[in-house]
């Protein structure tokens, strides 16, 4: 008889946080045949890009906790769809790249390969001078002999400065918002240029737009909370990781339910709450990486829902607006949710990003404001019912720069995801897929 101890099981990798990154790092991680177990403070997955239940008036809404905008770019995030069994085809609709705005102005991409997808686009324009047309063109031009660089410390403002005022007004800064969900002036010129290499810059593909016709949950939390579950993976949800410390063969993550062991441990979280929990494994080493995570800034978003009469439809299921913070005009981008999801009928969503005058106006004034100035642009009436959502650190601010910890911690063990590790990449989805993947590929390297 063998009487010498069992030997203990060896702990799971701990993913701490649900939203697209974490679940991008679980997914990798359980199918490289890693023991996984996945702790998400929420009561469901998806983080800032999820589903949210609210009534307009007695009709209950699918909507989202902010309206997202992807890109033909968007590579790794399209693949993990796949990978959970949604099909991108069904989940988008998928449109050449265009910034239309009520007023007329105009600027569509052909179906023509790269580059002369966007040689049409500006030949095609409406409401461009033939030298802002130039102009436009001859920046691009020198963006792309540039090879599309800029200093890291650069500000995104500065690229414009031989443009003319319509096109900074009309394009960049409407682009910029979108994709870097902040403004010319807060914004890395390094990151904006990389952006627009990976977009306009590209195949004609990778500058299409992509409409979710869905909620934000059923494009990929909820079919990858199934394929983890499939996975062996534990999920678990309403599980806040309050304090992470070494215990000699591995990790510990204290929550309300108990401690839990881990082998090892990626943090898949926004900065303000990745620097708490590094600090609390009391290591000096991670003292530069806790003070580049409160250093980095974050900006507010707020999505307007507002609600119409069934089978009341904007020109295009998506449109730029002319933003004039002077005159009450703060909504950047609308969007015809009616158009992409039926269960939505008459149901307009409009962005609001970045700090502003808007920020001192209660949910109730930011709503009538922007449908004042929806009805202002487009022929619609005043709206049956409306809801505002703020996430007041929706996004961090991808000044001119930045820097963020990388990946791998100067800790045995310990790894970054999310908008808290070092990437090219702004907050958008794709930056959360991709730091997920690029913490997944790091800790399996060091396993090897």
């Amino acid at each position: 008889m063998n009487t010498g101890a069992m030997p203990m099981p060896t702990a799971p990798i701990a993913v701490v946080g649900g939203g697209w990154s974490g679940l991008a790092a679980a997914l990798a991680l359980s199918d490289a045949g890693e023991r996984v177990a996945l702790f998400e403070a929420a009561p469901q997955l998806g983080g800032r890009a999820r589903r949210v239940e609210f009534s307009l008036g007695e009709r209950p809404y699918p909507l989202d906790n902010g309206q997202h905008l992807l890109i033909g770019a968007y590579r790794d995030t399209l693949a993990l769809m796949q990978r959970v069994g949604v099909d991108p085809q069904q989940a988008f609709l998928r449109q050449p790249f265009a910034l239309r705005y009520p007023d007329g102005f105009r600027l569509q991409a052909t179906r023509a390969p790269a580059p002369l997808h966007l040689a049409g686009a500006l030949l095609l324009s409406r409401g461009l001078t033939v030298a802002a047309r130039v102009a436009m063109a001859r920046a691009v031009q020198r963006w792309q002999r540039g090879g599309w660089h800029a200093s890291h410390h650069e500000s995104a403002i500065n690229l414009m400065h031989a443009l003319p005022r319509v096109v900074v007004d009309r394009i960049w800064q409407p682009l910029c918002v979108a994709a870097l969900n902040v403004r010319l002036e807060e914004a890395s010129a390094a990151v904006f240029l990389t952006v627009l290499r990976d977009s306009l810059g590209a195949s004609r593909a990778d500058s299409d737009l992509l409409l979710p016709r869905t909620d934000l949950s059923a494009l990929l939390p909820d079919a990858a909370g199934a394929a983890l579950q499939a996975n062996g993976v534990a999920v678990r949800l309403r599980c806040a990781v309050e304090q992470i410390t070494a215990d000699g063969r591995g990790w510990s993550l204290v929550t309300r339910q108990g401690a839990c062991p881990a082998s090892r441990v990626v943090l898949a979280l926004p900065p303000w709450r990745a620097a708490p929990l590094l600090a609390s494994a009391q290591y000096s080493a991670l003292d530069s990486a806790i003070g580049l995570l409160q250093d980095i800034r974050t900006a507010p978003i707020a999505t307007v829902y507002l609600r119409y009469p069934t089978g009341q439809r904007l020109p295009f299921p998506a449109m730029a607006l002319v933003e004039d913070p002077a005159r009450g005009a703060f909504g950047q981008w609308a969007f015809d949710r009616g158009a992409l999801d039926t269960r939505c009928d008459g149901l307009v969503s409009v962005v609001v990003s970045a700090t502003g005058a808007h920020d001192a106006l209660t949910q109730d004034a930011l709503a009538s404001a922007v449908a004042a100035q929806l009805s202002a642009a487009l022929p619609l009436p005043p709206p049956q019912a409306s809801q505002v959502i703020v996430e007041k650190r929706a996004t961090i601010v991808p000044a001119p720069g930045l820097q963020r910890p990388p990946a791998t911690l100067p800790v045995t063990g310990l790894y970054l995801a999310g908008d808290a590790a070092d990437s090219a990449y702004p907050s958008t989805i794709e930056g959360s897929v991709r730091s997920g993947l690029a913490a997944a590929r790091a800790l399996l390297a060091a396993a090897r």
